[in-house]
């Protein structure tokens, strides 16, 4: 994780056999847990010391590897790029990769990049640095830097949140404490005074209706701004004049008249959640209608419909993002229908 530059990237190590370049990787040993094979892996391979590795994923295609049927319990290690950066300086088999550019890898490595940059960025958009890289206290600039580091980069009139919107969130909603300390001053005499110190909280809070799992934001001028602390309300109509299309709001309007919902306006969306429920069903943006299904069900109504894009969020929960401009054609508009009915009979039905 390069947080200087803010920016995710993949450590790659060159194989001895073929010189491709490749995730490192190990068979394991008897009596070795996975977790420690990874480690070893690491630290024989690429020579880095890593912690917590998070299972990701098990692949079991017989045809995966040509050496045989070798099972692969693929896992994520997050390291910092001031910890990496030693090591491939000194060494002409390691470099570190963007995520964008970590593809034509051997085995099934780039899906395996692919699903661990879900699962990080799935991560920080729920939890405040899960990962403890910040160690027990840190600044609110530096929490904000590292989950910009993971979150994409902002598209064409995108921005990340202010420190003011991003403190609003953590401080205001109680994911982080202050610690009633300060960090010490980088250079002796500055002026101004010390950042404060902070803290996670010890319940575990869901950060998703504050940053959503893109923390990014479309640049506007504070006065279109929605109103953030505005309460839930059952139709479109009720929040007065959200910056949501008119086809996104006449469509959860009227799924709304069928199902129950609530209606939340947030900085840079309206949460749609089952009447009654804490998770959000889908994300009502400017443009787009962002809706939570099982991986599956995602898939399938992304292959049958291109112009509705897929995002892998999670290995739980994949997005489907419906354009405004598909719901003017009755067709599209009926299969949109069924994907947010679905997606509110999800949630309601996971008691």
């Amino acid at each position: 994780m390069d947080v200087r530059n803010g920016a995710l990237g993949v450590v790659q190590h060159q194989r001895p056999d073929g010189g491709e370049w490749a995730l490192p990787g190990t068979f394991l040993h008897e009596g070795e847990t996975l977790a420690d094979a990874v480690l070893r892996s690491l630290s024989e391979q690429v020579g880095l010391r890593g912690t917590r590795p998070q299972q990701l994923h098990v692949f079991e295609d017989p045809e995966r590897d040509d050496r045989g049927w070798v099972l692969c319990v693929a896992h994520v290690v997050l390291v910092l790029a001031e910890d990496v950066d030693p090591v491939v300086a000194s060494r002409d088999d390691v470099r570190v990769v963007p995520v964008e550019d970590a593809v034509g890898q051997p085995f099934d490595h780039d899906v395996i990049v692919r699903l661990a940059v879900d699962r990080v960025r799935q991560d920080y958009a729920l939890h405040p640095d899960p990962a403890g890289l910040l160690g027990e206290s840190f600044t609110l600039k530096g929490l904000q830097a590292l989950h910009d580091a993971v979150a994409p980069q902002p598209g064409p009139g995108e921005s990340r949140p202010s420190i003011d919107t991003f403190r609003r969130y953590m401080v205001g909603k109680g994911l982080i404490q202050p610690t009633g300390e300060f960090a010490r001053k980088e250079r002796p005499g500055a002026m101004g005074k010390p950042a404060e110190l902070y803290r996670r909280a010890g319940e575990s809070r869901d950060l998703t209706d504050g940053l959503g799992v893109r923390p990014v934001r479309k640049e506007r001028d504070r006065a279109d701004r929605p109103v953030d602390d505005a309460g839930p309300a059952r139709t479109f109509g009720e929040l007065g004049a959200p910056n949501v299309a008119p086809a996104i709001q006449r469509l959860v309007d009227e799924v709304g008249a069928q199902v129950p919902v609530t209606l939340t306006v947030m900085p840079h969306y309206v949460a749609v959640r089952p009447a009654g429920e804490e998770r959000v069903a889908a994300y009502a943006r400017p443009q787009t209608l962002s809706v939570g299904l099982d991986p599956d069900a995602a898939v399938t109504v992304t292959d049958d419909h291109p112009d509705f894009r897929l995002e892998r969020t999670s290995a739980a929960t994949h997005h489907v993002h419906v354009p405004a401009s598909a719901l003017d054609e009755a067709a599209r508009r009926q299969v949109a229908r069924a994907v947010l009915e679905q997606a509110l009979a999800r949630i309601a039905g996971a008691h």
